[in-house]
């Protein structure tokens, strides 16, 4: 019975979303940037799955994502730990028990979970291309094509609900083909992240290779 009520509920939310005219680009940007504007840190949880181009190989993993304004985050998986404090990056793989250490640079076109999560980056063109009914609501659906011809990213798809402006999905498909998913389950504005989180201390035994 509760499979069935929550299949009757989603039929009537994408029923009555579709009576409605789906917003603009402009209308979807404007939201999520005065939402930006009112963030300074926050928590999210998600579900990452890779497929692979060049083989009929998919993966899938749990992940935590905390950013900080500005140009602070760490995104941690079970095949990757990416920390940046807005001057060094440090992206370990324990698999290979190898941390690499690098300046931070802002590049264009890069995946940047800030700009993602919580607006919609400049360096795309952006189209809304459907809607669909995710279990937090009516989702308007957008594809971002990158302005750069030269970007390894191909195309970006976000979910973005449209009552909270908040993004629950991120599609992203590079050049090769390889597609990522990131499916957000829960995200928490505003905790009051600390600055240690931002750190990042090798595990003893790791191999550390420092490009800086």
């Amino acid at each position: 019975m509760t499979m069935i009520r929550s299949f009757v509920a989603l039929a009537c939310v994408a029923a009555t979303a579709a009576a409605q005219p789906l917003p603009s680009v402009k209308e979807i940007t404007e939201r999520m940037q005065r939402r930006y504007e009112m963030v300074d840190d926050a928590r999210a949880e998600f579900t990452q799955t890779i497929k692979l181009g060049y083989a009929n190989v998919e993966q899938s993993f749990e992940g935590s994502l905390a950013f900080k304004k500005p140009n602070r985050y760490r995104l941690e998986s079970e095949h990757q730990t990416v920390v940046t404090d807005g001057v060094t990056v440090w992206a370990y793989a324990p698999a290979n028990r190898q941390v690499i250490v690098d300046r931070y640079k802002e590049q264009r076109n890069s995946v940047s979970p800030e700009e993602f999560l919580l607006s919609l980056p400049t360096s795309y063109y952006a189209t809304v291309v459907g809607r669909e009914a995710l279990d937090g609501g009516s989702a308007a659906v957008l594809k971002l094509l990158p302005k750069d011809d030269r970007s390894f990213i191909r195309s970006v798809r976000l979910w973005v609900l449209e009552t909270s402006s908040e993004v629950r999905r991120i599609q992203i498909m590079d050049q090769n083909e390889t597609e990522t998913l990131y499916r957000i389950s829960s995200i928490r504005l505003n905790t009051n992240v600390s600055d240690a989180t931002f750190q990042f201390s090798a595990p003893s035994g790791t191999e550390v290779v420092d490009l800086r």
